[in-house]
């Protein structure tokens, strides 16, 4: 122990006690360093990784000028309703008043041609539809998608409520020749009005009917998938 003691005092011991600080704090600074160089490269990296891939998955990046696109009815919940067409319709004039191009086979033409084929004309399109659509209609690309769509009223006084459509589509872009979903996006919007109600009475004034409402609610839906065929996110 005593010998132990004369040493840790002796010049030599200091030297080395010195010289393992020295190298220590260099070791951190040049740890610290590299590792706050690496961060920022891998940062940098994933930033143009994201930028150059954000920029190709949008519509207008995949589809080449002159390839057909085939519009198909979406399929609503409702069987029996058409506001799914309506909604394909709706992305249908957009396109063409936007994207002037495009080269579109409308919704009324991909349905007539589904059901000759006795094949279902809503809904998303099975592997022999997607052939048969390619082949019979000359289409590279195919829009498909579903539409979900509620109508509620939330009061808020007794004197006035809002009565709000609400609507969600999911909509595919399916590459006819490989049969695959190449883009796919999910959207959703809601369109609204104020009731009033008079004083004392169950009286209601109101400025849409729900129908108008829903109508509203399809073109704003329609606009919003649209804008990804044309317009940079």
């Amino acid at each position: 122990m005593k010998t132990l003691l004369v040493f840790l005092n002796s010049n030599k011991a200091k030297h080395l006690i010195y010289k393992l600080k020295r190298n220590s704090f260099v070791f951190i600074a040049y740890f610290i360093s590299l590792l706050l160089a690496i961060i920022l490269l891998f940062g940098c990296s994933a930033s143009k990784i994201k930028k150059s891939s954000d920029s190709s998955l949008y519509p207008f990046s995949i589809i080449k000028p002159g390839e057909p696109l085939a519009i198909t009815p979406f399929e609503s919940e409702d069987a029996l309703s058409n506001l799914g067409g309506l909604i394909s319709d709706e992305v249908t004039v957009n396109l063409i008043e936007n994207v002037p191009n495009i080269k579109i086979i409308p919704t009324s033409v991909t349905r007539s041609f589904l059901l000759t084929s006795n094949m279902t004309a809503n809904g998303i399109p099975d592997f022999h539809s997607i052939h048969s659509l390619k082949e019979g209609l000359k289409c590279r690309y195919l829009l498909t998608g579903n539409f979900y769509s509620s109508i509620g009223e939330i009061q808020y006084t007794s004197r006035y409520s809002n009565r709000i459509a609400s609507g969600s589509v999911t909509v595919r872009l399916i590459d006819c020749d490989s049969a695959t979903v190449v883009w796919a996006k999910h959207i959703q919007d809601n369109y609204q009005t104020t009731s009033y109600y008079t004083a004392g009475s169950n009286v209601k004034t109101t400025y849409y009917t729900d129908g108008q409402l829903m109508q509203e609610l399809i073109k704003r839906l329609g606009e919003n998938i649209a804008e990804y065929f044309y317009l940079t996110k």
